[in-house]
């Protein structure tokens, strides 16, 4: 592949980075993911990727930033397109949220990576504005929920989303299982303990929004 110079040419080439990385980590796990793969899927040098991001970890974390960013996107869009009100609202506004996680299927499964292995090995700049990001975002968001939760006191909003982002790493945690794992759990008592992300995630998320309304607050 030819060299960018350009600015607008390095951003094609770092786009194009990015999506052969998201790529790739749809098929294979992390751990078996290697630059030097990615550099020959884009018949790149392998240097030419260290130009671009410092670390494997660096460029999946602005792997993961992408996805974080369509799906603040998608959740402001379906949020914003839900009335609001009292208790009952709490259910559809968690489906909404459910909705747009399963709607980025690789993005569990980056989040459940970012604080063990993304996190170990990034420069502290990158590391802040990802932060910063973040924040932005949930900000975003907080005020949509909020503004459509009478009982959901100002501040509730945000402390929800990150206990919903723990509920994201925690479950998909739990529901990744190699394959000698699953086919031993095929056994009828053991079939509690074969958990699926959503059948896990979606009520979790449903009761604990509902459970952070204040009832005083309720709209009936």
């Amino acid at each position: 592949m030819r060299r960018a110079h350009r600015p607008d040419q390095k951003e094609v080439r770092r786009k194009a980075i990015l999506a052969g990385a998201a790529g790739l980590f749809s098929d294979c796990r992390y751990a078996e993911l290697h630059m030097a793969d990615l550099a020959r899927r884009l018949d790149l040098a392998k240097g030419t990727l260290y130009l671009y991001f410092p670390s494997k970890e660096a460029l999946f974390l602005a792997v993961l930033k992408d996805e974080m960013g369509a799906w603040f996107e998608g959740a402001t869009a379906r949020l914003a397109a839900l009335e609001g009100g009292g208790a009952d609202a709490s259910g559809p506004l968690a489906d909404a949220l459910v909705d747009e996680m399963m709607a980025h299927p690789r993005l569990p499964n980056l989040q459940a990576l970012v604080h063990g292995v993304l996190e170990q090995n990034v420069p502290t700049a990158e590391a802040l504005a990802y932060a910063r990001f973040l924040h932005a975002g949930v900000a975003r968001v907080a005020e949509l929920l909020e503004g459509r939760l009478p009982g959901l006191r100002p501040g509730r909003g945000a402390e929800f989303l990150i206990r919903f982002y723990a509920l994201v790493i925690g479950t998909r945690l739990m529901s990744s299982r190699p394959p000698a794992v699953r086919e031993a759990l095929r056994s009828p008592e053991l079939k509690a303990f074969d958990f699926d992300f959503e059948g896990i995630f979606r009520p979790a998320v449903r009761e604990l929004l509902a459970g952070m309304l204040e009832p005083a607050l309720v709209r009936p």
